[in-house]
């Protein structure tokens, strides 16, 4: 672990992935997430995290659940989000993926940073084939528009 990482909970695992929590502690259970135990309670780095969002039944999952809460926000059926003004935002982004997962370490950075400001979901996925990160972000307006100058 590098010195000073960031360490991610279940509930932050499961906030980026839109998986429930107990969804996430099945998989850290059955081996598919790893992590270590601080203080009683699971943590994760970027690595573990990544290596499990890039799991294939684990990624199938999360794309799954992903394309079902944007119909849902379509469909006007939002429970997880408040706010006056409600915004889902589907990012493309062909980069390498190197490049993608510094964006979307930029993005959890930005999440960390707005805590109590917003309530939002955050999901990231890789392509290999098309060389094609999608970012799926459900926040209000000004949270979206902090996410906008991070791809600037």
């Amino acid at each position: 672990m590098k010195e000073l990482e960031k360490l991610y909970t279940v509930e932050e695992i499961a906030q980026m992935t839109m998986l429930t929590t107990r969804t996430i502690r099945n998989y850290l259970r059955d081996g598919i997430l790893k992590g270590r135990k601080i203080g009683g309670q699971w943590r994760f780095t970027s690595d573990d995290v990544e290596r499990f969002m890039d799991s294939g039944t684990v990624g199938t999952a999360i794309a799954d659940d992903a394309k079902q809460s944007v119909l849902d926000f379509v469909d006007g059926v939002n429970t997880d989000i408040t706010g006056e003004v409600q915004i889902c935002a589907i990012i493309d982004l062909y980069v390498k993926q190197e490049a993608a997962k510094r964006r979307s370490d930029e993005f959890c950075a930005l999440i960390d940073s707005g805590k109590g400001e917003t309530c939002f979901k955050y999901k990231y996925v890789y392509s290999q084939d098309e060389e094609k990160a999608r970012y799926i972000i459900f926040a209000s307006p000004g949270f979206i528009s902090k996410a906008m100058d991070v791809l600037k």
